[in-house]
């Protein structure tokens, strides 16, 4: 079959000349439309390490010197952190609230400020030449909060025990020298050892010692997870800046309902939250910070733009099939009819002209893959921007050029298969339905 298949697609090469000239170019062109919708998808699916809902950032803020509502008396650090405290307390006593945490200004996800540093396994890299590219050093991504009045990071996030499972707990550390690690860090640090009670060093003489190890965590939900390194501090440090340098995260009781929650505190809880010169004017939560980074960062409009391509190239493959076998089966009509008088089925029919259309694919992709893998090894896949010091996880398929590239290629074959069939069929459907009398008509 496959050799009658063949033959009759040579017969008609100047037919089908057009259409296998477009499956090369879009199975070539959706291919690099493919590659970016993956590599975000992949990261948008990925496991964040904390919890998204039920999680918000208290706007707390401070009214500006020399309006007429600031109040000279109220103002200076020890008095600002003593009204930010009381707010706080405020808020952490709302029925709805199950928990809180002082976040520091770069430790709330998706929010303006992200704060990295270096970490060795042996203080000594760090008096060497190029110790960035020695084993055992990372260039981290930091998280700090500060334990004071019951507050707990690990648990207003949700973030998990990497190694024991269930909740995190923060250890007892009298010597203020124990950090956590997320599980990516621990590993480029340590390999496959033990690193709870090992030390590292973030400087020559800055030793530390690891306290427990975390699920790793994206810091917006269209990054990969960054290797992390998270202080605790034991107290707030006095500062008229205190509710900006400490953001107040609010986790919320399980079966809360958030909009009603909402609306309770823009009309009832917000109008006294003021105590000096601060006040809370309102919660955001995770999600829509989530959602205002990525439009920040172009990814949202990233997706659209790469689902609109995709979309139109499929169509044009779609329209493209449809045409040339909408034609091939008019001018075979003689012949469909000359199967179906010796008793061939409309499925038979259907079958040997979705044959064609599949080999015709098939060999117009087979043609492109060597194309694309010398293209993507000359711009290399895409990612979504991220620090310049990121080194991704190899671990991760996305990360594994071999891998990633057989995925991209089934993708792509795959929709283009589907597309073309689809394309196919609905013509020789209807050419197959012809009764064999009508299409010998004017044989």
């Amino acid at each position: 079959m496959i050799q009658t298949i063949l033959h009759q697609l040579w017969n008609q090469r100047k037919m089908n000349g057009w259409i296998f000239v477009e499956l090369l170019i879009v199975s070539f062109f959706l291919a690099t439309v493919i590659d970016p919708i993956y590599d975000i998808t992949s990261n948008l699916l990925r496991p964040s390490g904390f919890e998204m809902d039920h999680r918000y950032v208290a706007n707390i803020k401070i009214i500006p010197k020399g309006s007429a509502d600031f109040l000279e008396e109220e103002a200076g650090d020890s008095i600002h952190t003593a009204h930010f405290r009381h707010i706080v307390r405020m808020l952490r006593d709302l029925a709805e609230v199950e928990s809180f945490c002082y976040a520091m200004q770069m430790s709330v996800p998706s929010g303006n400020s992200w704060w990295g540093g270096q970490a060795m396994r042996d203080s000594s890299g760090f008096s060497q030449k190029d110790y960035e590219k020695l084993p055992g050093y990372v260039h981290f991504q930091q998280f700090s909060f500060c334990k004071a009045d019951g507050s707990d990071l690990f648990h207003v996030y949700g973030m998990t025990d990497a190694i024991h499972g269930g909740a995190l707990q923060i250890a007892d550390d009298p010597k203020g020298n124990k950090l956590y690690l997320s599980a990516y860090c621990a590993r480029r640090l340590f390999g496959d050892e033990n690193p709870i009670g090992q030390t590292f060093y973030t400087g020559v003489d800055d030793g530390h010692e690891v306290a427990g190890v975390y699920d790793d965590v994206k810091y917006t939900e269209s990054w990969q997870p960054f290797p992390m390194v998270t202080w605790v501090n034991a107290e707030l440090e006095p500062s008229s800046w205190v509710s900006f340098f400490y953001p107040v995260v609010l986790r919320l009781k399980e079966g809360v309902n958030e909009e009603a929650f909402l609306r309770r505190f823009k009309a009832e809880v917000a109008p006294t939250l003021k105590v000096g010169n601060l006040y809370c004017d309102g919660l955001t939560s995770f999600r829509e910070l989530n959602v205002k980074r990525m439009a920040r960062m172009g990814v949202t409009n990233k997706l659209r733009l790469q689902y609109a391509l995709g979309g139109f190239a499929l169509l044009c493959i779609f329209l493209g099939m449809v045409g040339t076998f909408w034609i091939r089966s008019q001018a075979r009509r003689q012949e469909i009819g000359v199967m179906r008088s010796m008793g061939a089925s409309q499925g038979r029919i259907c079958r040997q002209f979705l044959s064609e259309s599949w080999l015709l694919l098939t060999i117009a992709f087979v043609l492109t893959i060597p194309l694309l893998w010398h293209y993507f090894q000359l711009e290399g896949f895409y990612q979504v921007q991220q620090s310049g010091q990121m080194v991704p996880n190899p671990a991760y398929w996305q990360n594994q050029p071999g891998t990633r590239f057989v995925i991209l290629m089934l993708l792509d074959y795959l929709l283009l298969l589907l597309i073309s069939l689809t394309g196919t069929y609905i013509p020789t459907r209807r050419a197959a339905r012809v009764l064999p009398c009508e299409a010998l008509r004017d044989e």
